[in-house]
């Protein structure tokens, strides 16, 4: 699974201030190609009001960790698909992003416990780079 870390929550998580992961996350396979920045912000919705982001941010820091307990991730159908969910945006409610040139699967978590091997990966116009992972006590910085 992975969630694009808003940069107000950047320093909270690393120096362990926030050890939880919550709201809208997305299975790492449905984003292989969102590579950039600007690509991760609009296939993951990421221009609702309220957003720190815009399209050329030059840089973003996405969380990445394996799922352990598929009972934690919903699918967040709205009424006009048979759920109950109503929210703000990013929410669409068809359990989908409204990214008009990617199509990505949306999932939502309530606060769950950042895992042991989750990973901060710094993506840039130039790729991605592993950038901090979490051992279940701390972040360490990567090599």
């Amino acid at each position: 699974m992975q969630k694009v870390v808003p940069p107000r929550l950047l320093v909270p998580y690393l120096s362990g201030k926030r050890t939880v992961i919550s709201g809208y996350v997305y299975r790492v396979q449905d984003c292989v190609r969102l590579t950039t920045p600007e690509a991760l912000f609009h296939g993951l919705d990421l221009s609702f009001d309220g957003s720190e982001l815009f399209p050329e941010v030059p840089e973003l820091y996405v969380m990445r960790w394996h799922a352990r307990d598929v009972d934690t991730y919903a699918v967040p159908y709205g009424p006009h698909m048979g759920g109950d969910w109503s929210d703000a945006p990013p929410f669409a409610g068809n359990g989908f992003t409204t990214s008009s040139d990617h199509v990505v699967p949306q999932f939502h978590t309530v606060p769950t416990p950042i895992p042991a091997g989750a990973e901060i990966i710094h993506v840039t116009d130039e790729g991605e780079r592993r950038f901090a992972e979490y051992d279940g006590l701390t972040w360490r910085p990567c090599a």
